[in-house]
């Protein structure tokens, strides 16, 4: 009895793996990312992981290539937007780079599979941000 409950479940969940792969990331369609895995390195230290919200970032953030935006939500409700000042395709890969709050930040998209690296470099601290995304 309980192969039958799972049996359909399994195919419900690798259906919607699939459909929501499908397909490249394309930058001339918004996609949104989701953040996984977060490290935060200072000099001298072993980095620390964290939380997404440890290191103050939303939990999921929208990327709109033609408007040159990165937008994200805290669970407190806070909405914050990021300018992209430079976007370009290399080699299928996305790369997005910008400036905020005197921090600059890298972000690389791997086109087939929607794979994200985010690096945020500050005064004597980084983060590293593991992640991925999809088209909206």
């Amino acid at each position: 009895m309980r192969m039958k409950t799972i049996a359909p479940l399994a195919a419900a969940l690798a259906s919607l793996a699939n459909l929501a792969w499908a397909g490249t990331i394309d930058p001339a369609k918004p996609a949104v990312c989701a953040m996984i895995e977060t490290f935060e390195c200072v000099p001298g230290e072993n980095c620390i992981a964290d939380t997404p919200e440890g290191i103050n970032l939303p939990r999921f953030i929208k990327i709109d290539f033609a408007a040159n935006k990165a937008y994200g939500e805290h669970a407190s409700g806070e909405e914050r937007s990021a300018d992209i000042l430079t976007q370009k395709v290399d080699a299928g890969r996305i790369i997005l780079q910008g400036i905020q709050n005197g921090n600059g930040w890298t972000a690389m998209i791997d086109q087939a599979t929607g794979n994200m690296s985010l690096s945020i470099a500050g005064s004597q601290v980084g983060f590293v941000i593991y992640g991925a995304c999809t088209q909206m």
